[in-house]
Protein backbone atom coordinates (compact mmCIF):
# COMPACT_ATOMS: atom_id res chain seq x y z
CA UNK A 1 0.00 0.00 0.00
CA UNK A 2 1.36 3.43 -0.93
CA UNK A 3 2.28 5.73 1.93
CA UNK A 4 -0.15 8.69 1.90
CA UNK A 5 1.83 10.87 4.33
CA UNK A 6 4.28 12.32 1.80
CA UNK A 7 7.47 11.66 3.73
CA UNK A 8 6.98 11.30 7.46
CA UNK A 9 5.38 7.88 7.25
CA UNK A 10 2.11 6.31 8.30
CA UNK A 11 3.68 4.96 11.49
CA UNK A 12 4.64 8.48 12.59
CA UNK A 13 1.14 9.80 11.90
CA UNK A 14 -0.41 6.93 13.85
CA UNK A 15 1.98 7.50 16.76
CA UNK A 16 1.07 11.18 16.79
CA UNK A 17 -2.63 10.29 16.88
CA UNK A 18 -1.95 7.93 19.79
CA UNK A 19 0.47 10.07 21.82
CA UNK A 20 -0.42 13.62 20.84
CA UNK A 21 3.15 14.64 20.04
CA UNK A 22 5.96 13.91 17.63
CA UNK A 23 9.60 14.99 18.01
CA UNK A 24 11.31 15.41 14.65
CA UNK A 25 15.04 15.58 15.13
CA UNK A 26 17.16 17.80 12.91
CA UNK A 27 14.33 19.39 10.95
CA UNK A 28 16.45 22.54 10.96
CA UNK A 29 20.21 22.69 11.09
CA UNK A 30 21.92 23.46 14.37
CA UNK A 31 23.49 26.48 12.68
CA UNK A 32 20.07 27.88 11.71
CA UNK A 33 18.75 27.45 15.24
CA UNK A 34 21.81 29.04 16.79
CA UNK A 35 21.65 31.92 14.31
CA UNK A 36 18.05 32.63 15.32
CA UNK A 37 18.91 32.53 19.03
CA UNK A 38 21.93 34.78 18.51
CA UNK A 39 19.86 37.28 16.53
CA UNK A 40 17.32 37.62 19.34
CA UNK A 41 19.99 37.92 22.03
CA UNK A 42 21.66 40.71 20.05
CA UNK A 43 18.51 42.87 20.10
CA UNK A 44 17.54 45.37 22.75
CA UNK A 45 15.28 42.88 24.45
CA UNK A 46 13.59 45.34 26.78
CA UNK A 47 12.35 47.26 23.73
CA UNK A 48 11.00 44.09 22.11
CA UNK A 49 8.74 43.48 25.11
CA UNK A 50 5.35 45.05 24.36
CA UNK A 51 4.74 45.61 28.06
CA UNK A 52 6.06 44.57 31.45
CA UNK A 53 3.74 41.55 31.24
CA UNK A 54 6.16 40.05 28.69
CA UNK A 55 9.01 40.36 31.14
CA UNK A 56 9.90 38.53 34.37
CA UNK A 57 11.95 39.47 37.44
CA UNK A 58 15.51 40.07 36.15
CA UNK A 59 14.41 39.00 32.64
CA UNK A 60 13.94 41.88 30.14
CA UNK A 61 12.20 39.61 27.60
CA UNK A 62 10.43 36.38 28.55
CA UNK A 63 7.92 36.35 25.67
CA UNK A 64 8.50 37.76 22.18
CA UNK A 65 5.15 37.56 20.42
CA UNK A 66 3.74 37.76 16.88
CA UNK A 67 7.04 36.73 15.36
CA UNK A 68 5.92 35.05 12.13
CA UNK A 69 5.19 38.37 10.42
CA UNK A 70 8.84 39.49 10.44
CA UNK A 71 11.76 38.89 8.08
CA UNK A 72 14.45 37.91 10.58
CA UNK A 73 16.00 34.51 11.39
CA UNK A 74 13.33 33.86 14.03
CA UNK A 75 10.46 34.47 11.58
CA UNK A 76 12.15 32.33 8.92
CA UNK A 77 11.99 29.28 11.16
CA UNK A 78 8.52 30.03 12.52
CA UNK A 79 7.03 30.19 9.00
CA UNK A 80 8.97 27.34 7.38
CA UNK A 81 6.85 25.75 4.63
CA UNK A 82 8.27 22.28 5.17
CA UNK A 83 7.41 22.37 8.87
CA UNK A 84 3.87 23.54 8.14
CA UNK A 85 3.39 20.80 5.54
CA UNK A 86 4.58 18.23 8.06
CA UNK A 87 2.12 19.59 10.63
CA UNK A 88 -0.67 19.28 8.07
CA UNK A 89 0.29 15.67 7.38
CA UNK A 90 0.16 14.85 11.08
CA UNK A 91 -3.30 16.42 11.39
CA UNK A 92 -4.64 15.13 8.06
CA UNK A 93 -5.54 18.66 6.98
CA UNK A 94 -3.51 21.68 5.83
CA UNK A 95 -2.67 24.23 8.53
CA UNK A 96 -2.05 27.94 8.93
CA UNK A 97 -0.36 29.96 11.67
CA UNK A 98 -2.83 31.13 14.30
CA UNK A 99 -0.25 32.76 16.59
CA UNK A 100 3.49 32.71 17.23
CA UNK A 101 6.02 33.65 19.87
CA UNK A 102 9.40 32.95 21.39
CA UNK A 103 9.45 31.70 24.97
CA UNK A 104 12.64 32.52 26.85
CA UNK A 105 13.25 30.60 30.06
CA UNK A 106 16.24 32.62 31.16
CA UNK A 107 19.06 30.94 33.06
CA UNK A 108 18.76 31.09 36.84
CA UNK A 109 15.23 32.52 36.98
CA UNK A 110 12.97 31.59 34.03
CA UNK A 111 9.50 31.07 35.45
CA UNK A 112 7.23 28.02 35.49
CA UNK A 113 4.43 27.17 33.10
CA UNK A 114 1.94 25.02 35.01
CA UNK A 115 0.34 22.00 33.38
CA UNK A 116 -2.38 22.93 30.92
CA UNK A 117 -3.84 22.27 27.50
CA UNK A 118 -3.39 25.01 24.92
CA UNK A 119 -7.03 24.38 24.09
CA UNK A 120 -8.05 26.28 27.22
CA UNK A 121 -6.88 29.49 25.51
CA UNK A 122 -8.43 28.68 22.12
CA UNK A 123 -11.74 26.91 22.65
CA UNK A 124 -13.79 30.01 23.56
CA UNK A 125 -12.59 32.02 20.58
CA UNK A 126 -15.01 30.32 18.20
CA UNK A 127 -13.12 27.23 17.04
CA UNK A 128 -15.58 24.32 16.76
CA UNK A 129 -13.04 21.50 17.25
CA UNK A 130 -9.66 20.93 18.84
CA UNK A 131 -8.00 20.14 15.51
CA UNK A 132 -5.08 22.44 16.25
CA UNK A 133 -1.45 21.94 17.19
CA UNK A 134 1.81 23.72 17.95
CA UNK A 135 5.32 23.43 16.56
CA UNK A 136 8.00 23.96 19.20
CA UNK A 137 11.35 24.76 17.57
CA UNK A 138 14.29 24.32 19.91
CA UNK A 139 16.93 27.05 19.61
CA UNK A 140 19.09 25.90 22.54
CA UNK A 141 19.80 22.54 24.20
CA UNK A 142 16.64 21.46 25.99
CA UNK A 143 16.68 18.84 28.72
CA UNK A 144 15.70 17.91 32.25
CA UNK A 145 18.45 20.14 33.65
CA UNK A 146 17.08 23.43 32.25
CA UNK A 147 13.33 23.13 32.76
CA UNK A 148 12.41 20.81 29.91
CA UNK A 149 8.87 20.64 28.66
CA UNK A 150 6.99 17.72 30.22
CA UNK A 151 4.08 16.03 28.43
CA UNK A 152 1.46 13.49 29.49
CA UNK A 153 1.26 11.23 26.42
CA UNK A 154 -2.18 10.49 25.06
CA UNK A 155 -4.05 13.05 27.18
CA UNK A 156 -5.18 14.83 24.01
CA UNK A 157 -7.61 11.96 23.38
CA UNK A 158 -9.63 13.01 26.43
CA UNK A 159 -10.66 16.28 24.81
CA UNK A 160 -10.98 19.35 26.97
CA UNK A 161 -10.08 18.87 30.65
CA UNK A 162 -11.38 21.29 33.27
CA UNK A 163 -8.81 23.92 34.32
CA UNK A 164 -8.56 26.28 37.27
CA UNK A 165 -7.79 29.99 36.75
CA UNK A 166 -4.90 31.69 38.51
CA UNK A 167 -2.81 34.83 38.17
CA UNK A 168 0.84 34.39 37.22
CA UNK A 169 3.94 36.26 38.37
CA UNK A 170 3.13 39.18 36.04
CA UNK A 171 -0.49 39.51 37.09
CA UNK A 172 -1.85 37.80 33.98
CA UNK A 173 -4.84 35.44 34.08
CA UNK A 174 -3.74 31.92 33.22
CA UNK A 175 -5.19 28.42 33.56
CA UNK A 176 -3.87 25.17 34.98
CA UNK A 177 -4.99 21.57 35.28
CA UNK A 178 -5.50 21.10 39.03
CA UNK A 179 -3.24 18.69 40.95
CA UNK A 180 -6.08 16.26 41.77
CA UNK A 181 -6.68 15.81 38.04
CA UNK A 182 -2.97 15.49 37.30
CA UNK A 183 -2.71 12.73 39.92
CA UNK A 184 -5.28 10.74 37.98
CA UNK A 185 -3.88 11.53 34.53
CA UNK A 186 -0.31 10.58 35.36
CA UNK A 187 -1.45 7.15 36.57
CA UNK A 188 -3.13 6.48 33.25
CA UNK A 189 -0.74 8.21 30.86
CA UNK A 190 2.65 8.59 32.51
CA UNK A 191 4.88 11.61 32.04
CA UNK A 192 7.76 12.37 29.69
CA UNK A 193 10.44 15.07 29.77
CA UNK A 194 11.39 16.22 26.27
CA UNK A 195 15.11 16.01 25.49
CA UNK A 196 15.97 17.95 22.34
CA UNK A 197 18.81 19.70 20.51
CA UNK A 198 18.89 22.99 18.59
CA UNK A 199 17.07 22.47 15.29
CA UNK A 200 14.71 19.75 16.56
CA UNK A 201 10.95 20.40 16.41
CA UNK A 202 8.23 19.06 18.68
CA UNK A 203 4.76 18.87 17.14
CA UNK A 204 2.06 18.60 19.81
CA UNK A 205 -1.73 18.58 19.82
CA UNK A 206 -3.66 21.45 21.37
CA UNK A 207 -5.35 19.08 23.86
CA UNK A 208 -2.10 17.49 25.06
CA UNK A 209 -1.43 18.27 28.73
CA UNK A 210 2.02 19.79 29.12
CA UNK A 211 4.02 22.12 31.39
CA UNK A 212 7.49 23.07 32.57
CA UNK A 213 9.22 24.14 35.74
CA UNK A 214 11.29 27.14 36.74
CA UNK A 215 14.71 27.23 35.11
CA UNK A 216 17.19 27.57 37.97
CA UNK A 217 20.07 26.18 35.92
CA UNK A 218 22.98 28.18 34.45
CA UNK A 219 21.75 27.39 30.92
CA UNK A 220 19.08 29.32 29.07
CA UNK A 221 16.24 27.55 27.30
CA UNK A 222 14.80 29.34 24.26
CA UNK A 223 12.11 28.00 21.92
CA UNK A 224 9.97 29.25 19.04
CA UNK A 225 6.30 28.33 19.18
CA UNK A 226 4.24 28.38 15.98
CA UNK A 227 0.61 27.74 16.90
CA UNK A 228 -1.47 26.31 14.09
CA UNK A 229 -5.08 25.73 13.12
CA UNK A 230 -6.31 23.31 10.47
CA UNK A 231 -8.13 24.88 7.55
CA UNK A 232 -11.17 22.67 8.18
CA UNK A 233 -11.56 24.03 11.71
CA UNK A 234 -13.03 27.34 10.59
CA UNK A 235 -13.99 29.50 13.58
CA UNK A 236 -17.17 31.52 13.89
CA UNK A 237 -17.62 35.09 15.16
CA UNK A 238 -13.88 35.34 15.84
CA UNK A 239 -13.75 39.01 16.83
CA UNK A 240 -16.81 38.80 19.09
CA UNK A 241 -15.70 35.58 20.79
CA UNK A 242 -12.11 36.76 21.24
CA UNK A 243 -13.31 40.03 22.75
CA UNK A 244 -15.51 38.21 25.28
CA UNK A 245 -12.69 35.83 26.17
CA UNK A 246 -10.25 38.70 26.65
CA UNK A 247 -12.72 40.63 28.79
CA UNK A 248 -13.28 37.57 30.99
CA UNK A 249 -9.55 37.26 31.63
CA UNK A 250 -9.11 41.00 32.17
CA UNK A 251 -11.95 41.05 34.72
CA UNK A 252 -10.31 38.21 36.63
CA UNK A 253 -6.96 40.05 36.57
CA UNK A 254 -8.58 43.27 37.80
CA UNK A 255 -10.37 41.55 40.70
CA UNK A 256 -7.20 39.75 41.75
CA UNK A 257 -5.16 42.96 41.55
CA UNK A 258 -7.76 44.71 43.72
CA UNK A 259 -7.73 41.87 46.27
CA UNK A 260 -3.95 41.94 46.53
CA UNK A 261 -3.81 45.73 46.72
CA UNK A 262 -6.36 45.78 49.54
CA UNK A 263 -4.42 43.19 51.52
CA UNK A 264 -1.02 44.87 51.12
CA UNK A 265 -2.44 48.33 51.79
CA UNK A 266 -3.97 47.08 55.03
CA UNK A 267 -0.69 45.40 55.98
CA UNK A 268 1.26 48.60 55.35
CA UNK A 269 -1.17 50.85 57.22
CA UNK A 270 -1.22 48.58 60.28
CA UNK A 271 2.57 48.59 60.42
CA UNK A 272 2.69 52.35 59.88
CA UNK A 273 0.28 52.99 62.74
CA UNK A 274 1.97 50.65 65.20
CA UNK A 275 5.23 51.02 67.12
CA UNK A 276 5.34 47.24 67.45
CA UNK A 277 5.81 44.69 64.70
CA UNK A 278 2.45 43.69 63.25
CA UNK A 279 3.82 40.90 61.03
CA UNK A 280 6.93 38.77 60.55
CA UNK A 281 8.63 36.54 63.11
CA UNK A 282 8.86 37.63 66.80
CA UNK A 283 12.10 39.30 67.84
CA UNK A 284 13.90 37.48 70.68
CA UNK A 285 14.58 39.59 73.76
CA UNK A 286 18.33 39.30 73.08
CA UNK A 287 17.87 41.17 69.81
CA UNK A 288 15.66 43.97 71.07
CA UNK A 289 17.35 47.34 71.55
Amino acid sequence: MKDQTNGIGEAVVNAFKRDGYYLHRGLFSKAAAEKAAAWLKAQDQAKLAKSWTEQEPMVPLAVYSVIHQGADPIATLACDDGMLRMAGELMGDPVYIWASKVNVKAKWCGTAEYYHQDLVYWKDRGYPKDEMLSCMIFLEPHNIHNAALHVLPGTHRQGYIEHEPFVNINGLAKYMVPPRTLDRLVKDHGILAVDADPGDVLFFHTSLVHGSSHNISPNGRMIILSQLNTVGNEPTAVSENARLFNLKRAEFEMKEAERRYTWFKDKYEKQLASEELTFAAPIPKEEKK
